[in-house]
Order: structure tokens, then C-alpha cells, then sequence
């Protein structure tokens, strides 16, 4: 059914008025009211909204058509047709300031009051449009900004959809993700009919994964016949964001999914990927800053920024950490008589020994060329067992290697509270000490 066409008539002269109503209905238009002054037109159209104002220009009232012309167009947003017997230049070009949708001069025939009415309409509709596009265009330039910056995925996400919402309206969406074979819904609280997960080529969100471009479900039969559970969704527009990620709005409407729309979403999740690409390098880059290159453990630069962390935690919880020295034994002995290969060899197996035996929340760290530094949180008088473990698995791990000699460390420890008066460079001191005893100790046993 065709919307009908609400129509406001500003003219201060009845019969002429009247005239312009009959010819109006005899085009199925809707004639909401006739008036006579420009501040009973500015009221109307305030109250009623109409499609469509003709507007003559000599009105009753201080107001005359060209006052109040500005005013319904930039404030109201209805399109202003002038009615006139005024077609003199000056009168024109001050018309013409106020950007109305057409201008007839008096008398005119029914049929060119009905074209140009329609031709209004038209134009009305496409300028809408552009607006729409310039206002989501511009929006979309701000998230693009402000996705640059974001410092995390959550927050690319949560960013990308407050876009959904506040510039294309989109609220029934789900986003998943690839884990393994499977398609895991990652938003909160999401619509009963997103399942919690999918198989990888399973229902519209397994065709979306299976596509490079955007997919656009636009009817019901089709969206059952991918998925049959989805009976009163009309409509499904879904986007492969990455090589991970998928995206997938729905509608209750036929056709609620356009190519244009399509088209401005798809920059959306451009910059949403760029986002996520470019946090995927920082992080890589972060990770390489503070990661030894030979052993894959960290580097003094990564216990430098976080040793401060670590007792800041500490100090809250009143916990204490632990920290082992560990000094590979004979390293320069074996570049010699084996090559520095061989050497790396060795640190990496000491290294590979270490991240075995470490926690989760344990850091395995690379001080120096033939030294390596445990740091252990929440770990107090229990780093001696740690120690002795360590030194249990040096001879385990010896008993496996491939390598054409033993590999061995001396080891120290110690542990830092909140209750002593000592720094943890001083405890780790302590540690290095025992370390030095522990060497010297297998040097005289020999």
C-alpha cells in the first residue's frame, strides 16, 4: 500500500485555496489543512508534520512565505513548494535563498501543480538520503578515530557496536568467533535465537563464515532454508570480520538489508579489522620488545616493567615473591670445544627446563648471557622446594638429552616480603650470592 501523501496549504486567499485542495484530491493527495498567516503555518506544521507544504508568498500576518520558508525546511525538515503570482527577478532570487523544492508561478494548470509536487517529493526523498549517508559518513569518521586508539579487542568490539546502534540502529546482532571447529558466540547479553555455538559450516552464521564478502538474507523462506529454527526473521545481513570474527544482524522486516546500507557497513568493519590488525602488530611488537629472540623467555626489559606490578599486587594481598637465580655452568667451555650452536643449544634447554617447571603466573626470564632469573609471585619460604625441583629436573632432563655433553647450573634463591626492610634488587642480590656459593661448591667437588 502506497503511503499517502499529507499536504499543508499556506494561502490567504479561500476561493484559490479551495481550488488548489479540490485539484489536489483529485490526485489521492491528503490535504491536512488550509491556512492563512505564516505563524499559523509554522504552528501546523509543528503539530502535524506534514509531507509537503505549498506555500503563496504574499500571506497575511508580519510572516510571509519567504520568512517562514527557512523555518520548515531547516527546523521541521518538510519540503516547501512556492505558489506565487510573484515572478519578477528580485522576488525569484530571494526565493531562491531559501532552497525550496519548487517554485510555480499562478495560474497553473492541475497537471504541472502534480508533476512538480511529485518531482518534489523525489528530490525530498534522495536529499534525505544523501543526509543520511553524509550524517553516517561523518559519524563513521569519529568511531574510525576512535577505534585507532582503541588498546584491546574488547574494546574494538564495544566500540564498533556503539556504531551499530547509534548510527544505523542495529540492535538485534550477534558477533562469534572462530575456536577451533567451532563458531562461539562471543556478544552479552544477546537475543534468545543467536545458539551459544555453531558448527564451522552450520546454519547463516557457518555460510557467513564460508564467504570473503558480505552475505544478505532478504525473505524468510530463504533464511529457513538455511536455518529452519529462525521462523519469524525476515531478513539477515552478516560480514566475515577478519579471519576469525563474524558479525550477523537480523530483522523482522522483508528487505530490511539494502546494498547501500551494505555499503556503508561494509567501511565500518574495514576499520574495525584495520583495528584489529593493527592491535594484533602492537602487540607483536610489544611481545618481540620483551622476549629473548634465542630462548622465546623474556628479557630484563620485560621484569624491569613488570617487577613493579608484581609488588604493587604484593603489597595489596600482603603476599610475597620469590626469586631464583640460575647461572649455566661451563657455557664458555662449551662454545669451545662445541660452537656457540651448541651453546644456544644449552641455554635453550636450560630455558625449556625452566618453562616446564614454572607456573602460570611465574616469570621465566633471560638476565644475562648465561643467566636466567624465576620470578615467582605469592611464593615465600617454598622457593627452597622450587630450587630443589629444579635441580631434580636438571638430572631428568639430562637423562633425555640428545646433547653430546651434561648440561648443568648453579642455582640460588630468595624471597622478598612485605615486612622486610630490603629492596627486591637486594633479595635478588641475596639469591645471586647462594647462586656464586652453589657454583663455587661444584667447582671443589670436581
Amino acid at each position: 500500500m502506497l503511503k499517502e501523501i499529507n499536504i499543508l496549504i499556506v494561502e490567504d486567499e479561500i476561493i484559490i485555496a479551495n481550488d488548489i485542495k479540490r485539484a489536489l484530491q483529485k490526485f489521492n493527495y491528503n490535504i491536512i489543512d488550509i491556512v492563512k498567516s505564516g505563524e499559523t503555518a509554522i504552528k501546523t506544521v509543528e503539530k502535524t508534520k506534514p509531507d509537503l507544504v505549498l506555500v503563496d508568498i504574499l500571506l497575511e500576518g508580519t510572516l510571509d512565505g519567504i520568512d517562514i520558508t527557512n523555518t520548515i525546511q531547516s527546523e521541521y525538515n518538510v519540503p516547501v513548494i512556492y505558489l506565487t503570482a510573484y515572478s519578477d527577478q528580485r522576488t525569484l532570487n530571494e526565493a531562491k535563498l531559501t532552497a525550496p523544492y519548487g517554485y510555480i508561478s499562478k495560474p497553473f494548470e492541475d497537471k504541472e501543480l502534480y508533476s512538480a509536487i511529485e518531482m518534489a517529493l523525489y528530490k525530498f526523498q534522495l536529499d534525505q538520503v544523501l543526509k543520511d549517508a553524509k550524517y553516517k559518513i561523518e559519524k563513521l569518521h569519529h568511531i574510525a578515530i576512535e577505534l585507532a586508539t582503541c588498546e584491546s579487542n574488547k574494546t574494538i568490539f564495544r566500540t564498533t557496536e556503539k556504531a551499530l546502534k547509534e548510527i544505523f540502529s542495529i540492535t538485534k546482532y550477534a558477533f562469534y568467533k572462530r575456536i577451533e571447529d567451532k563458531l562461539i558466540l562471543q556478544t552479552e547479553k544477546p537475543m534468545k535465537i543467536f545458539k551459544s555455538k555453531y558448527n564451522i559450516a552450520e546454519g547463516v552464521i557457518g555460510k557467513i563464515f564460508s564467504l570473503d564478502d558480505m552475505c544478505i538474507c532478504s525473505s524468510q523462506t530463504e533464511i529457513e532454508a538455511i536455518e529452519p529454527s529462525w521462523k519469524n526473521i525476515h531478513s539477515a545481513i552478516g560480514y566475515r570480520i577478519g579471519d576469525e570474527d563474524i558479525f550477523i544482524a537480523i530483522s523482522t522486516e522483508e528487505e530490511a538489508f539494502d546494498i547501500e546500507l551494505a555499503d556503508i557497513l561494509n567501511i565500518l568493519f574495514n576499520h574495525t579489522v584495520e583495528a584489529l590488525k593493527r592491535l594484533q602488530y602492537e602487540n607483536l611488537l610489544k611481545k618481540k620488545a620483551v622476549i629473548d629472540p634465542l630462548t622465546n623467555v623474556y628479557n630484563r626489559l620485560y621484569y624491569d616493567q613488570s617487577i613493579k606490578y608484581e609488588m604493587k599486587l604484593a603489597n595489596r594481598y600482603n603476599n610475597e615473591i620469590g626469586f631464583i637465580v640460575i647461572d649455566v655452568n661451563n657455557l664458555k667451555k662449551i662454545n669451545d670445544e662445541y660452537g656457540h650452536n651448541k651453546g644456544d643449544e644449552a641455554l635453550k634447554f636450560v630455558a625449556s627446563l625452566l618453562f616446564s617447571q614454572a607456573r602460570e603466573s611465574d616469570n621465566v626470564i633471560r638476565s644475562g648471557g648465561d643467566e636466567f632469573l624465576l620470578m615467582l609471585p605469592q611464593t615465600g619460604k617454598e622457593v627452597e622446594i622450587v630450587e630443589k625441583r629444579l635441580r631434580q629436573a636438571m638430572i631428568d632432563f639430562n637423562k633425555k638429552s640428545e646433547l653430546p655433553f651434561p648440561v648443568s647450573f648453579a642455582i640460588g634463591s630468595a624471597f622478598w616480603s612485605t615486612e622486610m626492610n630490603k629492596s627486591t634488587e637486594e633479595i635478588i642480590e641475596e639469591a645471586d650470592k647462594k647462586m656464586f656459593i652453589d657454583k663455587r661448591n661444584s667447582i671443589d667437588s670436581r
